[in-house]
């Protein structure tokens, strides 16, 4: 026991609690070479990594909307600055398929080209065609 006595205080009395800590014993470990174990991997399948631009909706920029009521639907695109002037078209779509109804009626992705800075890649929403752009960039390890 303590005594706590200050001048100007009625004197304290402080209990200070046993406290009794068990210490587990250290259990030894086998070391294990790392040569002995394997790797572990996060994913078997990389991909490369590419700049992305906006989406064409139905033919429509999907950051700068329409831009001009008088100008068809699927020709918006052509009106705003991010694609002022170019003929976007999927290229993975059969060349019979007429691409003016595929650019009114689908989505195209664009990308960067992965491996050829400045070259645009554009895809529309199609099952084949997006797996056909998901074959070409896949990187097998």
């Amino acid at each position: 026991m303590e005594t706590n006595t200050a001048s100007g205080t009625v004197p304290q009395t402080h209990m200070t609690p046993n406290i009794e800590v068990s210490v587990p014993l250290a259990r030894k470990q086998e070391y294990i070479n790392p040569r002995n174990m394997q790797l572990e991997r996060q994913g078997a399948e990389t991909v490369p990594t590419s700049n992305r631009y906006p989406t064409i909706r139905c033919g429509v920029c999907d950051w700068c909307g329409t831009l001009d009521s008088n100008y068809p639907a699927h020709l918006q695109y052509k009106l705003c600055p991010h694609y002022r002037g170019m003929d976007m078209k999927c290229i993975y779509c059969p060349p019979e398929k007429d691409q003016v109804e595929v650019l009114r009626m689908s989505m195209l992705q664009v990308a960067e080209h992965p491996y050829k800075p400045g070259t645009l890649v554009a895809w529309c929403n199609s099952t084949e065609c997006s797996k056909k752009h998901i074959e070409r960039f896949k990187i097998s390890q």
